[in-house]
């Protein structure tokens, strides 16, 4: 089979871009963010593949979809904030939708009250879904070694307010004052790069008047203003022991699942859809429960901990890169086979 794949970006794709050109003929649409969009790129490949798959709910995707004409499969793959784009969508034109098992809630969440801000508007019905989280390459990060410490470790690869970086710098601020462990968290992730900076001005601004104001001891918060490259990503987290995640929305959180790989404790604020990959026992429902649950583990003897670290390896072990790409391949393949019989 031929498969074209159109993707804007294509930070995520990786296993499941070797996985399908293992079996099928692939090509990849190439676009230069520096230039308009070149339609006739778009239009030869559509003629080539024989089945185009469609990563992420945007352009050039959204207008794939509204094409007419095309005597053969779209399948599009919903990753994160592009579910705001479903309605979008000529879902007529979708043979197949994969969704991350975090953000299917979302997504039916906004379908089921879509008609309240368009009265007497409806929504097509969406195609045949496969619900699978891109995964995490559970090979390549091992659990850590050593003896277990006090660290915990945030990652935002752009600080926003999704992430909810400033309510986690309060939050360790309890936890310090209430603990009498030595305690140190370190946020990575890029603060005052240029990427969307005018709409995330505000939201950094107050994260630096809070670190100035909260004026931790020395050593004990760490900012790294960047995102670790893939290794050293790896060689850091050998040195964490709890991971926190505060987004008030995530899909499947790549970051966090690598931590869980590799031993961490996941303390996860309990967003829509976090229960699809976590168990209740590793969510939060406030900031004071991540002081109470960190605080708590922070008691436990080096075994306990280790012991738990295990268990959040096991269970994202569920989510192995490898076995999602596996699952994602045989829908396609599947979508075509059926396509119109």
């Amino acid at each position: 089979m031929k498969i074209a794949f159109f993707s804007r970006n294509r930070n995520f794709c990786e296993p499941l871009l070797e996985e399908l050109a293992r079996y099928h003929q692939l090509r990849v649409w190439q676009h230069d963010p520096n230039e308009p969009v070149n339609q006739a790129s778009i239009n030869n490949l559509l003629n080539w593949c024989d089945l185009a798959y469609l990563e992420w709910i945007q352009p050039p995707n959204i207008e794939i979809s509204r094409f007419q004409g095309l005597d053969k499969p779209l399948v599009m793959f919903c990753h994160g904030i592009d579910v705001m784009n479903h309605n979008f969508v000529d879902w007529r034109h979708i043979s197949g939708l994969i969704i991350q098992d975090a953000l299917y809630p979302r997504l039916d969440m906004l379908r089921t009250t879509w008609h309240i801000q368009n009265p007497g508007l409806k929504l097509p019905p969406l195609p045949k879904t496969l619900i699978q989280s891109i995964g995490v390459d559970t090979q390549f990060f091992q659990p850590k070694t050593g003896k277990p410490g006090y660290h915990i470790i945030l990652h935002a690869s752009q600080v926003r307010a999704t992430k909810r970086v400033y309510t986690a710098i309060q939050q360790f601020y309890d936890l310090i004052r209430v603990s009498d462990k030595p305690w140190k968290m370190t946020v990575v992730g890029e603060w005052h790069n240029e990427y969307d900076y005018d709409q995330r001005r505000e939201y950094l601004e107050a994260c630096d008047e809070l670190l100035g104001i909260l004026n931790f001891p020395k050593g004990r918060l760490t900012i790294i203003d960047k995102n670790f490259e893939r290794e050293e990503w790896r060689q850091f987290l050998q040195t964490g022991d709890i991971y926190w995640c505060t987004s008030w929305r995530e899909s499947f959180g790549s970051s966090m699942a690598e931590a869980a790989a590799s031993g961490l404790l996941p303390i996860v604020n309990s967003y829509l859809g976090a229960d699809k990959i976590y168990p209740d026992a590793n969510l939060c429902k406030t900031p004071g429960e991540f002081v109470d649950v960190t605080r708590v583990w922070g008691m436990l003897d080096d075994e306990h901990k280790i012991n738990l670290g295990r268990e959040a390896r096991a269970n994202i072990l569920r989510f192995d890169s490898k076995k999602a790409a596996e699952k994602i391949r045989l829908f396609l393949e599947e979508r075509k086979e059926s396509y119109r019989k």
